[in-house]
């Protein structure tokens, strides 16, 4: 008698324990798949693609904050509650421009382009005739990477006067350069950061 007692008992518990865990490993699954939903962008004017994450948008070409310039293809932002202003706003922008006639005038290969392009922004930094003259820029990384394969110049620098993180990337494409710009408040910039990789690295030339 005793046994079958335990048995009654024992039998809807293991039965109640299989439920919930079930229901927990699809509870993480659909939350792992729902995190691994991006939006896919393909520019109709020029050769590349990206994916970006679904709480992030595409900033109308209308915006003050963040602004489209001259030779701005795209401008993401993750969607946010209050009104963007130029301390909270958060975006990567993609800024494209032909850079062909530039090479031939400096008779440099595309990779020494790139190290002058660099080497002249870093020294802007110091300048204070130029935006960045009285920042307080300080230089964290100055690295090469690589951008939708293609070989590419990177540099991390926060702008301590006004309290920002900056990541400027470029790369040369069939005469194009490709300029990807990354700007966070240097507060949350660690999170934000990681989300401006996966873009970085979804970006292909197609």
């Amino acid at each position: 008698m005793y046994n079958k007692h335990v048995l009654f008992v024992l039998i809807p518990l293991s039965l109640l324990l299989l439920l919930i865990g079930t229901m927990s490993f699809q509870h993480e699954h659909v939350k792992a798949q729902s995190n691994s939903v991006q939006k896919t962008f393909t520019d109709p004017n020029l050769p590349y693609k990206l994916t970006y994450p679904l709480d992030w948008e595409i900033a109308p070409r209308n915006s003050t904050f963040p602004y489209y310039g001259e030779t701005t293809a795209l401008v993401l932002r993750p969607v946010m509650d209050e009104p963007v202003t130029a301390l909270n706003e958060i975006f990567f922008s993609i800024s494209v421009s032909n850079v062909k006639r530039s090479l031939q005038d400096s008779q440099l290969l595309p990779s020494g382009f790139l190290d002058k392009l660099v080497t002249d922004k870093i020294s802007s930094f110091q300048d204070p005739s130029s935006i960045y003259g009285n920042l307080n820029v300080k230089l964290l990384g100055n690295n090469y990477t690589r951008l939708g394969d293609q070989p590419a110049k990177e540099l991390t620098f926060l702008a301590q006067n006004i309290g920002t993180f900056e990541v400027d990337t470029y790369t040369i494409y069939n005469n194009q350069l490709y300029h990807f710009n990354f700007i966070s408040p240097q507060s949350n910039a660690s999170e934000m950061y990681k989300e401006f990789q996966q873009i970085k690295q979804s970006f292909r030339f197609v």
